[in-house]
C-alpha cells in the first residue's frame, strides 16, 4: 500500500486538469478537503501559469480566500502570500529577448500574448481570443508588442495557436538557440518562453524557504508537462489519472481518479489527513 514517507506541511496544486473539473469548476467535497487541511495546520495553495493577479479574483470567485495559504503563478515565476499579502517575482524575461523570438517566429501562424498582471497585451485580439481572457479574468488589450516591449522586462512570451498547429510550433522553438530563454507547452494551443529559471519546482524551492520548510514535506498534484519539475521536486509528487504519460513517469503516484472525479479529495483524505470521507 502506498504511504507517504515524510509529515506533509505544504501542499500545492496545479488547476487546469487537476484541481478544477471540465467546467474549470473546483468540486464542494475538494474546497472540504482544503479547508480540512486548514484545519489541521497545513499550507495548501494554487500553483499555476496563470498570473497571481487572476487567480486571486478566482479563488476569491469560489469563496476561500481564507482557506488557502500561498498562489504560486507564472509557472512558479511570482509568489503570493495571503497572510502578508505580498508578491515576490523572479527572473524575469528581457525585452530584447522578447523581440528576438516574435521576429524568430515572424511568418507563423502564432498570436502573442504578454500577461501584466490581470492585462493580457496581445498582437492581434479576435472574439475567440477574448472569450478565452474574459475565461480567465484578464482584460484582452490588442497593441504593438514591439513597442510594448522595449525597455520592459516581463514574466513570459505566450504563443498561442490552433492545436493542430502543435507540431509546428515545436519544431521551430527546437530550432531556436538563446541561454537566456527556455520554452514549454502548458496547452495544446499554448507554448511560453521564459528565463530558464523559472518552472514549477524552481517555485518550490521558493516556497519552501518563503516558509520555512523542506521539499521532503512538500507534496503537489499536476497533470501537463509544466508539472514535471514541480512533481520531482516534492516529496510526493501525485499526478492525475488524466495527466500526461511523461508526467506519470516522473510522478510518485498516480491518481486512479481523474479531475472530473475529486482525485485531490481522494488523496487528501487517504494518504495526508487518513481520514474516511464519501469522496
Amino acid at each position: 500500500m502506498f504511504m507517504i514517507e515524510n509529515t506533509v506541511t505544504l501542499v500545492a496544486t496545479d488547476l487546469d486538469g487537476t484541481l478544477l473539473n471540465n467546467k474549470k469548476e473546483v468540486s464542494e467535497i475538494n474546497k472540504k478537503a482544503i479547508r480540512d487541511l486548514k484545519q489541521n495546520g497545513i499550507f495548501f495553495g494554487i500553483a499555476s501559469g496563470r498570473p497571481v493577479e487572476t487567480i486571486l479574483k478566482t479563488i476569491e470567485d469560489w469563496g476561500m480566500s481564507k482557506d488557502i495559504g500561498f498562489v504560486m503563478g507564472m509557472n512558479g515565476g511570482a509568489i503570493y502570500d495571503y497572510r502578508l499579502q505580498s508578491k515576490e517575482e523572479y527572473y524575469l524575461l528581457d525585452g530584447e529577448i522578447v523581440i528576438e523570438i516574435m521576429d524568430f517566429f515572424k511568418g507563423y501562424d502564432v498570436k502573442f500574448w504578454i500577461l501584466i498582471g490581470d492585462d493580457r497585451y496581445v498582437n492581434v485580439s479576435t472574439e475567440q481570443t477574448r472569450a478565452h481572457a474574459r475565461l480567465y479574468k484578464e482584460n484582452e488589450i490588442e497593441c504593438d508588442l514591439y513597442e510594448f516591449v522595449k525597455n520592459r522586462k516581463i514574466n513570459k512570451l505566450i504563443l498561442n495557436f490552433d492545436p493542430d498547429y502543435q507540431k509546428v510550433v515545436e519544431q521551430r522553438a527546437r530550432e531556436y538557440k538563446n541561454d537566456k530563454c527556455t520554452g514549454f507547452f502548458t496547452a495544446q494551443n499554448l507554448f511560453e518562453f521564459v528565463d530558464p529559471h523559472i518552472n514549477k519546482g524552481f517555485g518550490i524551492e521558493k516556497l519552501c524557504e518563503h516558509f520555512g520548510t523542506s521539499k521532503e514535506h512538500v507534496v503537489s498534484f499536476g497533470d501537463d508537462l509544466n508539472d514535471c519539475e514541480m512533481l520531482m521536486a516534492s516529496g510526493c509528487g501525485v499526478a492525475m489519472k488524466n495527466a500526461r504519460n511523461r508526467l506519470k513517469k516522473v510522478a510518485d503516484y498516480v491518481s486512479e481518479y481523474t479531475n472530473e472525479e475529486n482525485a485531490i479529495a481522494h488523496f487528501i483524505y487517504d494518504y495526508i489527513l487518513k481520514e474516511d470521507q464519501n469522496v
